[in-house]
């Protein structure tokens, strides 16, 4: 080999070497990450059961309520939105003096064959008034072949046990109830307010029991 040939072939031996010590070690490698296959973006998961809103918001009021009976609305009183499913009706009357309290009239359906039997509600409802079952006044009729079982309370000290109610008492009240045998299930109609208001809307309540009747 010539002198030349060997200073290039020397000198390229060592740049090789030179080369080979300063390169970067090779990173590390995860093994469990080089296992993952990851899916396109806009590929979904297999079996995922996406949640679906509700078909109404929160703020909007449940559908009326569907009953198996008619009746009139007396003119003085006001029919009000819908309050709960469980009513089928709420109505403000009038009132003498509104700062005794907030009279009302509400009509109640749990469905058919549901709400309890008559002396375990009416038991609750003398209850709303710290009285007993004897305390309360009683009668029986019928109105278009349809059995009303009708609950006064003439006077007491009233506090609503319904849920959202507060539990407040209300003093010198009065109520005038009826549970309501339909063939679709039992209705309960229930007025309570002050007792001047609740006696100057009975005929109004009678009127409304007595249009009762079954829907066509």
């Amino acid at each position: 080999m010539r002198n030349g040939e060997l200073l290039v072939f020397l000198g390229a031996f060592a740049v090789a070497g030179l080369s080979g010590c300063k390169q970067d070690p090779e990173p590390a490698r995860t093994p469990a990450a080089s296992a993952v296959e990851i899916p396109p973006a806009s590929a979904s998961p297999p079996d995922l059961v996406v949640p679906q809103p509700p078909p109404t918001s929160a703020g909007e009021a449940p559908p009326p309520l569907k009953v198996g009976i008619v009746w009139d609305d007396p003119k003085a009183w006001t029919r009000m939105g819908f309050r709960s499913p469980m009513r089928a009706a709420t109505y403000k009357i009038p009132q003498a003096d509104a700062a005794k309290g907030a009279a009302e009239v509400a009509v109640f359906y749990f469905g058919a064959g549901q709400g309890g039997d008559i002396d375990g509600n009416v038991a609750r409802w003398a209850g709303q008034f710290g009285k007993t079952l004897s305390d309360v006044k009683r009668s029986n009729r019928e109105v278009n072949g349809i059995k009303q079982h009708v609950v006064e309370v003439e006077e007491g000290e009233f506090k609503n046990d319904m849920m959202g109610a507060g539990g407040k008492s209300m003093k010198a009240w009065a109520m005038l109830a009826a549970i309501v045998e339909a063939p679709s299930g039992s209705y309960f109609f229930k007025m309570t307010g002050p007792k001047a208001d609740v006696a100057a809307q009975r005929d109004a309540f009678f009127g409304m029991l007595d249009s009762v009747k079954p829907r066509e």
